[in-house]
């Protein structure tokens, strides 16, 4: 009935314990409109039979323990939030390849930060853009239309892209 409302949210905050109710509860909350909810954080989903799909995004969208969102990069890829994070995400290079490469050929259209922990970033994966992962740390990079700019921040196993308009 919460989402019956159709009232907006400043945060949804959501601790899943894999409860019967709580399946329930999610699925119905993803498919009502996500985007009256500004900043959505989800803690923990330990349930690898759940596999969310979203019809609407929420503005922000953080996960802290987002091992179940690496079901697939497709589900980043189709996300319309401004802000993005994923903790404890089973994400690789190839993985962070693929983001980055849409990002610059004009995907995530609406994205401005995205921030990503994964134990699988390294320089022995496979390369981001043609290099190893340590030398993205600083870079600037450039959507291919010349509209966008990121900023490239790394740990040993994060990720920080922050995007501004470059007009």
């Amino acid at each position: 009935m919460l989402f019956d409302l159709q009232a907006e949210f400043k945060m949804l905050y959501i601790r899943y314990k894999r409860s019967k109710d709580e399946k329930l509860f999610w699925n119905k909350m993803l498919s009502t409109n996500m985007g009256l909810i500004e900043d959505f954080r989800v803690l923990s989903i330990d349930d690898p039979g759940l596999k969310p799909k979203f019809t609407s995004w929420p503005q922000e969208i953080s996960f802290l323990g987002s091992d179940w969102f690496s079901f697939g990069v497709e589900s980043l890829l189709a996300c319309t939030s401004t802000a993005i994070t994923l903790n404890k995400s089973y994400m690789g290079n190839k993985d962070m390849d693929k983001i980055l490469r849409k990002w610059k050929a004009g995907g995530l259209p609406y994205l401005k930060r995205l921030g990503i922990i994964s134990l699988r970033f390294n320089d022995y994966g496979e390369r981001i853009l043609g290099m190893v992962w340590s030398k993205l740390d600083g870079m600037v990079i450039k959507t291919d239309d010349g509209s966008k700019t990121a900023t490239i921040d790394l740990g040993k196993h994060w990720i920080l892209m922050s995007v501004t308009s470059s007009e």
